[in-house]
């Protein structure tokens, strides 16, 4: 099996699982609800609307390094995860959810800060050991 076809599976299972996640939580919020119907027209729209956009977006993302997009998705997902998180943990931020770009903010400047500093210090220890191997 090439890589490509691996690489492509385990991607595609990974997106499938998800989706149908999803789908089966809209479908039981909808039967809660008592409008299963409305809730499958629901999964149906969402489902077109991420193939569209998925279609529309192809191109251009594959322009974009790898590693910036990766660092995009941590600093997004870190964000997000510190406020479902904190709300989660009973807490109310200030504003609801327009904090949400603020958290973002401060993940991002402070993971940018940290690289800085580790990079100065990863400097510092390539000069250390270049001169005792000098």
């Amino acid at each position: 099996m090439s890589r490509d076809v691996l690489l492509f599976t385990v991607s595609f299972k990974g997106v499938l699982l998800e989706g149908l996640e999803v789908a089966f939580i809209v479908v039981t919020f909808g039967s809660n609800q008592h409008n299963v119907p409305l809730a499958v027209i629901a999964v149906v729209a969402a489902v077109i609307m991420v193939v569209a956009a998925g279609a529309i977006a192809h191109a251009p993302l594959s322009r974009v390094p790898a590693n910036a997009l990766n660092y995009a998705v941590g600093v997004m997902l870190t964000s997000f995860g510190i406020f479902w998180g904190a709300e989660g943990a009973g807490a109310s931020w200030p504003g609801q959810d327009a904090a949400i770009p603020a958290i973002i903010a401060l993940v991002l400047t402070s993971s940018i800060g940290l690289a800085a500093v580790l990079r100065r210090k990863h400097a510092r220890m390539t000069a250390v050991a270049v001169a005792i191997d000098a």
